[in-house]
C-alpha cells in the first residue's frame, strides 16, 4: 500500500523534530557544552547557569509573542524565521567564544525555541483524529527526548572535550531535523475530515460545562504546575556535568553517557501517555508523575554514586517530558485549538520565567554550594506535586472530562 505523504500523521514528524531542536538540542544539550565550555575556557563556571538564564529570557520573549498571536498564518511565518535563526545562533556560537556573543545568540536561540515549541504543537495536531489526540501529543514532544538523546550521543561520540566541536555537531543536527519541518509550516489548510472535526470543536462540545470561575482556576493550576516542572529541572539540566566529574569524579565521557539517560527518559516519558490505558486519565497521570520527579530530584541530590546518579537523571527525564506531555493535552481538554496555543504558550512563558529567576538566582552558587541548588530543586518539585494533586482535587467531583 502505497504510503500517503499528506495524511495526518507526516505531520507528527514535523511536530516531533521542531520540539526535538527547540527543547532537546538548544536547552537540554546545553549542559554539556556549557561545561565543555568552561572547561576550553571560553567561559567561567558561573557563566553557565548565567547563559542558560539568557537563554531563557529570549525563550520568555518568544512565548509571550506567541501568546498575542491570534492569527495562525502570523504564529506559522514567526515558527520559519525562528528555525533559521536557531540554525545561524548554533553555526556562530561554535566561532564566537566570548561571553558577551554567546549571550547574543543564546538570547536569539531561546527566541526561535520559544516560536517553535509554542508553534508547532497545535500546529502538527490540527488535522489529528480526537481519538488519537493524547496519543499523538505523546509522539510530539517526545521529540525532546529524541533530540536530547541524539545530541548527548553524537557529542559523547564525535566531540567529548572540545567544545567548538561538540557546537558544530549540534549545528548538523539541527539542520538535519529542520527538514521535516519545512513541509509542515509550508503545508497549506486543508478542510478537516469528520474525524479531526471532532478534535477541533469548542471546548464546551469536548468538555462539559464548566463554571467559568473554576475553570480558569483549574487552568491556572495546571500552568503554575508546568512552570514549577521547569524550576525543578534546573539543577539538572544545568549541572549534571558538574556532579558527575567534580562531586562523584567520573571523567566527561562517562558523564555525558549518563546525560544520554536524560534523554531516553524523555523519549519514554513522551511515549508513556501514548500506550496508558484510558481509564488513566490526564488529570490523575499529572499527580502521579509529579510524584515520579520528586522522587527523581531526591535522588539526584543524594547521588554519591554512578547507579544513583543515572537513575535519578532518567527519572527526571520521565518526569520532565510527561509533565509537557499532559499539561499540553489538558489544556487541549479544556480549550479550544487557538486558545490551547495561548494557554500552552502562557504555562511555557510563566515556565521560562521561573527559570530564568532560578538559574541567574543560583549561578553564583555553581562553584562553591552546589548542594543548596539541589534542594531549591526539591522544594520546587514538591511545590509542584501539590498543585498537581490540587488540580486533580479540583476537578474530581465533575464528570471525566476525558475522552481519551
Amino acid at each position: 500500500m502505497k504510503f500517503n505523504l499528506n495524511h495526518w500523521s507526516v505531520d507528527l514528524l514535523g511536530g516531533c523534530s521542531g520540539i526535538a531542536i527547540a527543547l532537546g538540542l538548544v536547552r537540554f544539550d546545553f549542559g554539556l557544552i556549557g561545561s565543555l565550555m568552561a572547561d576550553a575556557q571560553w567561559i567561567d563556571v558561573e557563566d553557565i547557569g548565567k547563559l542558560a538564564a539568557i537563554n531563557m529570557l529570549g525563550y520568555l520573549a518568544g512565548c509571550i509573542q506567541q501568546a498575542y498571536i491570534k492569527n495562525r498564518e502570523v504564529s506559522i511565518k514567526y515558527v520559519r524565521i525562528a528555525i533559521i535563526t536557531i540554525i545561524g545562533s548554533i553555526i556562530l556560537e561554535g566561532q564566537l567564544i566570548h561571553f558577551a556573543s554567546q549571550s547574543i545568540l543564546r538570547l536569539l536561540c531561546g527566541w526561535g525555541a520559544a516560536h517553535v515549541v509554542s508553534g508547532i504543537p497545535t500546529l502538527a495536531l490540527e488535522r489529528v483524529p480526537e481519538q488519537w489526540q493524547r496519543k499523538a501529543t505523546g509522539l510530539i514532544m517526545c521529540g525532546g527526548g529524541v533530540g536530547s538523546l541524539i545530541g548527548a550521543v553524537c557529542i559523547g561520540l564525535l566531540a567529548p572535550r572540545s567544545a567548538a566541536l561538540a557546537w558544530n555537531v549540534l549545528a548538523v543536527l539541527t539542520i538535519t531535523l529542520s527538514l521535516p519541518i519545512l513541509k509542515l509550516v509550508t503545508r497549506k489548510r486543508v478542510s478537516q475530515t469528520a474525524d479531526s472535526k471532532q478534535a477541533s470543536q469548542p471546548d464546551q462540545v469536548r468538555e462539559p460545562e464548566f463554571g467559568i470561575k473554576k475553570r480558569k482556576q483549574l487552568i491556572s493550576l495546571i500552568i503554575l504546575g508546568f512552570a514549577l516542572m521547569q524550576v525543578g529541572q534546573v539543577p539538572t539540566i544545568l549541572y549534571e556535568p558538574l556532579v558527575a566529574v567534580h562531586k562523584i569524579g567520573l571523567n566527561p565521557v562517562v558523564s555525558s553517557n549518563i546525560d544520554s539517560l536524560f534523554g531516553i527518559g524523555l523519549i519514554i516519558g513522551g511515549l508513556i501517555p501514548t500506550v496508558a490505558p484510558q481509564q488513566l486519565t490526564t488529570r490523575l497521570f499529572l499527580p502521579l508523575i509529579s510524584a515520579v520527579g520528586l522522587l527523581g530530584v531526591v535522588l539526584f541530590g543524594l547521588s554519591n554514586n554512578i547507579a544513583l546518579l543515572s537513575t535519578s537523571v532518567f527519572l527526571i527525564g520521565l518526569w520532565d517530558m510527561m509533565t509537557g506531555t499532559l499539561t499540553l493535552d489538558r489544556l487541549g481538554q479544556l480549550c479550544d485549538e487557538d486558545r490551547q496555543r495561548r494557554a500552552w504558550s502562557t504555562a511555557t512563558s510563566v515556565g521560562a520565567l521561573g527559570f530564568i529567576l532560578f538559574s541567574s538566582a543560583t549561578a553564583h552558587l555553581s562553584n562553591q554550594n552546589i548542594d543548596l541548588i539541589l534542594k531549591l530543586g526539591i522544594v520546587a518539585v514538591a511545590a509542584q506535586h501539590i498543585l498537581e494533586l490540587a488540580q486533580y482535587s479540583l476537578s474530581s467531583d465533575e464528570k471525566d472530562l476525558e475522552q481519551k
